[in-house]
């Protein structure tokens, strides 16, 4: 199984709730850019039996939206990816028997799964790709 994780773009900085935070332009930008480099590597590889699945948070269906738009394959919004155990993490994507899965989510969980299933201490941004095969 291939596991990409992408940590969603810059967001705004203040919100009424933190759940709604959207992304700011520049954000939106630097995933545009980010996102048609990866697309265009992605195809490359000839991957076709993947999701997209992203959190409920605003910033998260934003940058799911983006990356979307350029691999031409919708998302999906799973509640799990605002903060789960890596325990679950993977029995739910077992469940989904894809080969593949795109998921973006948040700090500190994506480089807590990444460290619990590959042993490495990884920095993550915003915006920023991680792909793990196990």
């Amino acid at each position: 199984m291939r596991i990409y994780f992408i940590r969603h773009g810059i967001a705004e900085a203040f919100a009424s709730d933190d759940k709604r935070r959207g992304l700011t332009f520049e954000g939106r930008m630097k995933l545009e850019d980010t996102f048609s480099k990866f697309a265009k590597e992605f195809k490359k590889e000839g991957i076709t039996d993947y999701r997209i699945f992203c959190s409920t948070y605003q910033r998260s269906m934003e940058t799911a939206e983006i990356l979307s738009e350029y691999l031409g394959e919708p998302y999906s919004i799973k509640q799990y990816l605002g903060g789960c155990t890596t325990k679950e993490l993977m029995y739910r994507l077992e469940l989904s028997r894809k080969k593949c899965y795109i998921l973006i989510s948040h700090e500190p969980y994506i480089s807590n799964w990444i460290f619990e299933l590959t042993g490495e201490d990884v920095i993550v941004s915003r915006g920023s790709i991680h792909k793990i095969d196990i």
